[in-house]
């Protein structure tokens, strides 16, 4: 599951046949919701508000809190095979799976993409890509147009590149976007929204510490993809990488996009399962944090900057309530 993010730290609110004990203080101790009512939750609301004053401007946070009506076995197993195209509004266009030794042939999906304005724009763009600062790769993936001048065959190579590199080296060897001129590494982008996190980072650090976040290529194999989406009109393609990791009780998971053409740089989303029991029946409570870098947002001040998090915390909201929907069926 992806995609597309007031402080106080007190006790939880705890309601009647409520199993809740764990969960609770964990949720008190690194989130931002200081009281959930689980009833609430149970019957299809989806809590959000924006995560931390983040103190670079590109960078944003939102966290989220659901309940799941299933075990968490089951829970977990959900969130791993829900797919975004299962829903035209959320304009995911294609995602497909990359092969634990990427190859090439996993992008051939890329060849039948959408006959739609998003996807022309991209096409567009990327005919212009040497001009087109808005599409991000580094200067030496931009000159590989000449070499490979199909929309499909440019872009099935960036990213198998990519992949390839990332399934390799890790973050740390992904090739820098060439950005206004300036060099960002998505590695460094990464490393700046866990540090300011240090929460969401003590929390999560069981799973970081054995995943690329925490240095190298990490210790938890990872479910490779890639997708076409719409990005304000404007088709984009992005790389990203899951990672889930058991604990006595609990799950976390990681999903780590990585590269994107446009739209954002990083995007980082954690979650938490724990299991819970609401009115004797077993239930998940789920914590999900959406943290991203983006250009865009560091171009934003004031009421524009506050708008961006509010649609970002109705995006992630809309994208929950489908999942919820899909998955009670």
């Amino acid at each position: 599951m992806q995609r597309f993010i007031v402080l106080g730290w007190c006790t939880f609110v705890l309601f009647a046949r409520v199993s809740f004990a764990d969960p609770a203080g964990e949720l008190a101790k690194s989130s931002v919701f200081s009281q959930v009512n689980l009833h609430d939750l149970a019957s299809g609301k989806i809590m959000a508000a924006r995560g931390p004053l983040l103190d670079f401007p590109r960078d944003l946070s939102v966290q989220a809190c659901y309940v799941v009506p299933a075990p968490i076995a089951k829970a977990v197993e959900l969130h791993k095979q829900w797919s975004p195209t299962q829903n035209a509004e959320l304009k995911v266009y294609l995602h497909g799976d990359i092969s634990a030794t990427p190859a090439l042939s996993d992008f051939a999906k890329l060849g039948s993409a959408p006959n739609n304005g998003a996807v022309h724009n991209l096409q567009t763009a990327t005919q212009k890509v040497m001009q087109n600062a808005r599409l991000q790769m580094s200067a030496e993936e931009a000159k590989q147009y000449a070499k490979n001048s199909s929309f499909a065959a440019f872009w099935s190579n960036l990213l198998y590149q990519r992949a390839l590199t990332f399934q390799s080296g890790g973050l740390a060897k992904q090739p820098a976007y060439n950005s206004a001129g300036k060099s960002i590494g998505p590695a460094e982008e990464a490393s700046r929204l866990l540090r300011e996190q240090p929460k969401v980072r003590a929390q999560f650090q069981p799973i970081i510490e054995q995943t690329p976040l925490g240095g190298g290529t990490g210790s938890v194999t990872p479910g490779q993809y890639w997708e076409l989406f719409d990005v304000d009109g404007q088709g984009a393609l992005s790389l990203g990488a899951t990672y889930w990791k058991q604990s006595s009780d609990s799950w976390q998971s990681i999903d780590l996009q990585y590269y994107a053409s446009s739209g954002y740089l990083v995007m980082i989303t954690f979650y938490q399962l724990w299991p819970v029991t609401i009115d004797n029946k077993p239930a998940t409570l789920v914590w999900r944090v959406d943290s991203i870098s983006s250009n865009e947002l560091g171009e934003l001040r004031g009421m524009e900057r506050m708008g961006s998090s509010a649609a970002m915390m109705k995006t992630i909201q809309k994208q929950v309530t489908l999942f919820l929907k899909d998955v009670s069926r």
